[in-house]
């Protein structure tokens, strides 16, 4: 019975926000929108039917679990911890794919509220518009697409970020947004709250006594939730030993994975290059990986071409505070996410965390920057 009646209270909640955003916008929005809706998900069926082992472990877990603090921690904890009640009532792995991939599909249709302006622009370049089309890469729908991290973490970021571009005053549901964030994936958290401090201590037009609060804030943090981080990442010191340590450890997990990367042997800047662009034609082995590197060629060919169109075409670049921000936020965890990848799958998997963010910002750019288009922010 619980999965009939949250079967329908999803599927209103869906009709509800696709008829929103699919009654103001274009005729040619709307042909991106069916397609988004398909591909969304169609990939969150495939998902469940290639029974991801996250998933499962996440519902076995919480199926298993002797109460509901009895399984209360960090990352991958939390999440059982997080759909316990659910699993309890009896909701099926299918519907928990659901809601979550329902989740998902709500921060995507944000993405494309925020840059549907595009379409009905005159003089802007074909370039914008295909940079709004990378939305739709089958892998940002596949990982988002099932009951995991990936789905919850990418919209509660979607969620707060369009909520700080809309200049809107913190409140309850954005405290409960951060905490479970900090739960869910402590490392992201961090480097997505970095981006936020440097945002508004360097980049928005600031108050100083905020900006006071904005450093207090931040000793609190370090001193209340870096522990927290730490803990998450097995780290049981800040001692130079104890970092070699865990590194050393880390590259030989590395090294014994399928599709590995040997860290020890690739810097930060190699590390970034695969995070972005492997697996390539050359080295897939399998039918996902060339699916993922059609992907990846078609991402740098965008970023190609970008810095065509910005450096070499266009007489001025604009760039708006919300692309400050969505640039600071994609480059931190891009940044922090290479410094430690340690496979081809994961790096695919991972991209979700940023790569969003910095196609919000070319497409961005290119739109102010060639309609001149006038804005405040």
């Amino acid at each position: 019975m619980i999965n009939s009646i949250a079967f329908f209270l999803i599927l209103v909640y869906i009709y509800i926000i696709s008829k929103k955003y699919y009654s103001k916008c274009s005729l040619e929005q709307k042909v991106i929108f069916l397609v988004l809706f398909f591909i969304h998900f169609s990939t969150m069926i495939l998902a469940y039917c290639d029974d991801i082992i996250d998933a499962n472990v996440f519902y076995e877990k919480a199926k298993v679990a002797d109460s509901w603090f009895s399984i209360f921690g960090l990352g991958s904890q939390f999440m059982s911890f997080l759909i316990y009640p659910l699993v309890v009532m009896g909701a099926s792995k299918l519907l928990l794919y659901f809601l979550f991939s329902s989740l998902s599909f709500q921060a995507f249709i944000w993405y494309f509220e925020n840059m549907e302006d595009s379409f009905s622009s005159p003089g802007n370049p074909i370039i914008t518009r295909i940079a709004q089309l990378f939305f739709l890469l089958p892998s940002f729908h596949y990982w988002s697409g099932f009951a995991g991290k990936d789905a919850l973490v990418f919209f509660i970021m979607t969620y707060l970020f369009f909520e700080v571009k809309n200049n809107k005053t913190l409140n309850f549901f954005h405290c409960i947004a951060l905490i479970l964030f900090l739960l869910l994936r402590p490392h992201v958290f961090l480097m997505y709250g970095l981006a936020f401090f440097l945002y508004f201590l360097f980049v928005k037009k600031t108050e100083r006594a905020m900006k006071f609060k904005l450093l207090v804030s931040a000793s609190l943090f370090v001193c209340v939730f870096l522990p927290i981080i730490m803990r998450f990442l097995r780290i049981d010191g800040l001692s130079l030993e104890l970092l070699i340590e865990f590194w050393q450890k880390l590259n030989l997990y590395s090294n014994s994975v399928s599709n590995g990367i040997d860290i020890s042997k690739t810097n930060i800047f190699e590390r970034i290059g695969l995070l972005l662009f492997r697996p390539m034609f050359f080295d897939a082995s399998t039918f996902y990986q060339y699916m993922v590197s059609i992907e990846n060629s078609l991402v740098l060919l965008l970023l190609l071409f970008s810095v065509y169109y910005l450096f070499i075409l266009c007489t001025k670049i604009n760039i708006t505070k919300d692309v400050k921000l969505a640039t600071l936020i994609g480059l931190f965890i891009m940044v922090m996410i290479a410094s430690y990848i340690y496979n081809l799958g994961l790096a695919s998997r991972m991209r979700l965390m940023f790569l969003p963010f910095i196609l919000y910002a070319i497409h961005q750019t290119l739109f102010y920057s060639f309609t001149k288009k006038i804005f405040l922010n």
